[in-house]
Parts: C-alpha cells; structure tokens; sequence
C-alpha cells in the first residue's frame, strides 16, 4: 500500500506529472550526458573529476560504460579515493585534490565536472589547473546548480534552520544519498556570469552555458510537484529561467 502511495502521490508521481504538464522537460542527467557524448572521439583522453564513484548520476549505467570504451583514456580522480576505487565503469583512477593535478600540461581533452562545481572552494584555482591540463581546443563541461533559482533559495534556508539530522533523512528519502555521499558547499561559481568570469580568468572561452529546469524540489509530494511543474512553466515562458532553471550546464574550451 505504501508503495502504490509513492508510486501515485509520492515520488513517482513526478513522472506522470511532469508528462502532462511539461512533456519536454528532461532528466538534466539525461542532457548532460549527452553533451558529453557528443564530443568524445577515438582519440579523446578523458578526465572526470571529483565524480566519485560515478560519472553520471544514471540508475543504468550502460551509457556511461559505452562512453568509456569510445575514448583513448577514460580517467578518474577525486580526494575521496575509497569512492573511486569502487567507480562502476573507469578503471584508471588517481587520488588528487583539483586545484593541483597529477597530470602533464596539455595532456587532455577533455574534463567532466558533474555537480562537484558547487563544493570547490577555490573555484578559479580548480579551472586554471584545468586549463593547464588541457591541450589546445580541449573542453570543460560541467553540470552544477544554478544558486539564484528558487530552489536553491528554498533549500539553502531549509539547511540553516532545520536540524542537521532531519536534513539527512530527507537527502536519504529524496536523493537515495547517504551521509558520506554529502559534501559541504559553497557556491562560489554558481551563477551564469561567476561561473563564466572564472572561466575567461582561467583562459577559457565560452562554447554554451545554458540555464535548464530539473526535478521540482517537492517532486515527492503530488500536489506540490504540480504546483511547481505549472509555476517553473509559466517562468519560462515569461523568460525567467534564471529564477526557474536550477543547473547550470556549461562547455569552455581552451584556445586552439
């Protein structure tokens, strides 16, 4: 019975929702993905950063895993090096902190950053090492959220007066995250316009950088979930997407 409550008027009913209300809205995942694929190649040596262990936040991993075998070398590094020696699909990891990287000068084609933007505390450190790294043409993309739209607005005042213990039970129930999956973070390349000052400062151009909706933030409440469906609709049509859209997606390439 509770299941079918979930399923119906719970979590899963974002799903039926948002396929009546906003049937072109995608799995942010999904989008990122497949900016990612679009410009892997044979010949593209690959770094994932700080991901853990995982590139993608997908239940079926098998995109992920056809990714990897397309590229020359598919790497991954983060300072959590107990998540990376379990990652499901990159065999070559390294422990390293971002900001000062293991890897030659121009070594690199590619750097994936899936929502780990948001914990760097010396982002435009972070995008310079990057930029080092990188050989000419080489790309950043990157999937983080969006601090000035309504959702983080709420959930960040959530955090500061709710009780650290009932905030972890919620990421559990929404998010299927446990405690040692949650990082502190900062913010500090959050909005279109930090995120691409710090990228020009690092020597990085602007390829995209788009604004897109994800999940309503009480998807788990059918209500709720509809409400915010028809609302984040209405501000995009009105050109408020700064305020709907809660990720940032970004591709910066280094100068040929």
């Amino acid at each position: 019975m509770l299941k079918m409550l979930d399923r119906y008027l719970g979590r899963g009913s974002y799903y039926w929702l948002k396929d009546h209300i906003h049937p072109d809205r995608e799995y942010t995942q999904l989008t990122y993905a497949r900016m990612v694929g679009d410009v892997l190649t044979p010949n593209t040596r690959w770094l994932d950063a700080g991901g853990g262990h995982q590139i993608f936040e997908l239940t079926a991993h098998e995109m992920e895993l056809a990714m990897v075998r397309r590229v020359r070398l598919a790497v991954c590094c983060d300072r959590v090096v107990d998540a990376i020696a379990k990652h499901r699909s990159v065999r070559v990891s390294v422990g390293a902190v971002l900001d000062h990287l293991p890897f030659r000068s121009r070594s690199l084609d590619l750097i994936t950053l899936n929502n780990v933007a948001e914990h760097l505390e010396r982002p435009r450190e972070v995008l310079a090492e990057f930029a080092r790294v990188l050989a000419p043409g080489g790309r950043v993309i990157i999937h983080t959220p969006n601090v000035l739209s309504y959702a983080l607005r709420i959930a960040e005042v959530g955090r500061r007066v709710l009780p650290k213990s009932f905030i972890m039970k919620l990421i559990r129930f929404m998010d299927f995250r446990e405690e040692e999956d949650v990082f502190p973070t900062y913010y500090r390349a959050n909005t279109r316009k930090d995120l691409a000052t710090a990228a020009a400062d690092a020597g990085l151009s602007s390829e995209k950088l788009i604004l897109v909706p994800a999940r309503p933030l009480f998807y788990f409440v059918a209500p709720l979930c509809a409400a915010e469906l028809v609302a984040s609709r209405l501000m995009l049509r009105l050109g408020a997407d700064q305020l709907a859209a809660s990720v940032i997606l970004a591709t910066f390439r280094k100068p040929a």
